[in-house]
């Protein structure tokens, strides 16, 4: 059984391609290193993905960036549009739901972006009743390269 929760994905860009595709340029894998700090970057994307069964639709939904404790970047969405993606087909049976999910997509971009010290970029969805935490980035100095 899926339960709810956040896929994200953090990278240089984020270009939509033909056929609805998505292609993620520079995906992080959990680290992103710096030369030295402070340090600015033209442009850092974050696709956030919440992913719920579809018998256990969203109520409310709001996205946060944060950068340690300190919000970034806040997205609510609002009852509506909760609604249009929430909605199953009418012609699907109670059994039916139990086996599909539903899915709210976003794509968040920071240009430019200035980093002062190492961090930790955090990805926080708050439903109706609970916190979903997505995987993080930490913003890191590169370590020197010693010489053997």
């Amino acid at each position: 059984m899926i339960e709810r929760h956040v896929q994200t994905i953090f990278c240089d860009d984020i270009r939509q391609e033909i056929n609805a595709k998505l292609s993620y340029i520079g995906v992080y894998s959990g680290s992103l290193y710096l030369q030295s700090f402070p340090s600015t970057l033209s442009k850092l994307c974050v696709a956030v993905k919440v992913v719920t069964p579809a018998d256990n639709p969203l109520g409310a939904l709001t996205i946060r960036i944060l950068r340690d404790e300190d919000v970034l970047q806040e997205i609510t969405v609002d009852e509506g549009e909760i609604n249009a993606v929430s909605s199953p087909p009418d012609n699907v049976t109670e059994e039916e739901l139990k086996s599909r999910v539903q899915t709210a997509q976003f794509m968040i971009v920071f240009s430019p972006i200035k980093f002062d010290e190492a961090c930790v970029l955090k990805v926080r969805v708050q439903t109706e009743k609970e916190e979903l935490r997505g995987m993080g980035l930490r913003i890191l100095q590169q370590p020197p390269i010693t010489q053997n």
